[in-house]
């Protein structure tokens, strides 16, 4: 059987989130868990793969998606729209693991990517059922991409988060909810090699998030010195796409505030974030006059982090205390 990773006990019930994507449980035989009544609360429904059921799924090749801004530090992913689903598929870090191997994710036979240790891919298929798997050390020959074990079925809208399995001969994803995710993923750099899975497409996300990242703040903070770890790298990176994509007329950026303090505060805090992100792409060499700001306060949450308490509230917090970049371009917005 597969298992649930079992490294954080804390609150496994209330770190079930809202509205942003969470949780999965793989097993052999698909099972569900009972959680509260959020859209948030999913399960990757993961099944052996039946080959007289299962030929069908397989994607005829086409052009696949080059992922863009490889090895940026991670970020929170925001909500993705209902025609596709997200996965977040990390390598995780050991504790004296001096190892040099890599783990090679397939979707539906295809090559998505090859992830080393503390690294993640983020990327977005359509709903329905996919082989997603990932074997350490299967270069080069490659052999696991061709007969998958295990067939996931995702659901629209929902964003899943899977580690490689630590049996190296396993190729089945291992859960994690989003706090457990991300509690090892902050720091992690994604994967710098170019997807060639025909499933894979471009994320895209609702709420005001385009695909550049976005840029988060410490509690109460607002100035340049308050944005987290990796954030002036985000914001460089915003800066060099905006500065090469000349058909850009607009760009909207939204701050956003966690739900402690008042609205009031809220409010004010979140258009000072977003002041501070456009101060740093104007020093990045944006011109001024296609930058437009905002404040949301607390009103467009990616997580909701309220049954948790003390310092697990607060790291889940972080996610929420971020500023937004909706680009838009001569026809449509990114």
């Amino acid at each position: 059987m597969f298992r649930e990773n079992k490294r954080s006990e804390v609150n496994k019930l209330s770190a079930w989130l809202h509205t942003s994507a969470i949780g999965v449980i793989p097993a052999l035989l698909a099972f569900n868990v009972a959680a509260k009544d959020m859209s948030g609360n999913d399960v990757m429904e993961i099944n052996p793969v039946n080959d007289a059921e299962d030929t069908s799924v397989v994607i005829t090749p086409g052009p696949a998606v080059t992922m863009t801004h490889t090895g940026t530090q991670y970020v929170p992913v925001g909500r993705i729209s209902d025609s596709l689903s997200q996965v977040v598929f990390y390598n995780p870090k050991k504790a004296g693991d001096n190892t040099t191997g890599v783990a090679n994710i397939y979707v539906d036979r295809e090559f998505q990517g090859a992830l080393k240790s503390g690294e993640f891919s983020v990327f977005c298929v359509e709903p329905g059922k996919h082989t997603i798997e990932a074997y350490q050390n299967d270069a080069p020959n490659y052999a696991n991409k061709a007969v998958p074990r295990t067939m996931a079925k995702l659901v629209g809208g929902k964003t899943y988060f899977v580690e490689t399995n630590s049996d190296q001969s396993v190729g089945t994803p291992v859960s994690v909810n989003r706090t457990q995710a991300e509690n090892q993923l902050f720091g992690y750099n994604s994967s710098a090699t170019i997807n060639r899975a025909s499933a894979v497409k471009a994320c895209e996300y609702v709420g005001g998030m385009s695909q550049l990242g976005n840029v988060l703040f410490s509690f109460a903070g607002h100035k340049v010195s308050d944005v987290e770890t990796g954030g002036k790298e985000i914001a460089k990176n915003m800066a060099d796409y905006i500065k090469g994509q000349p058909q850009i007329q607009r760009v909207d950026i939204v701050g956003h505030a966690d739900p402690v303090g008042n609205a009031a505060f809220n409010q004010k805090l979140s258009v000072q974030r977003a002041e501070t992100v456009k101060k740093m792409l104007i020093s990045y060499g944006v011109p001024a006059s296609l930058l437009f700001t905002s404040g949301e306060g607390a009103n467009n949450p990616t997580v909701d982090c309220s049954d948790m308490s003390g310092k697990e509230r607060n790291f889940c917090n972080r996610a929420n205390r971020r500023v937004d970049a909706l680009i838009q371009t001569n026809s449509s917005a990114e």
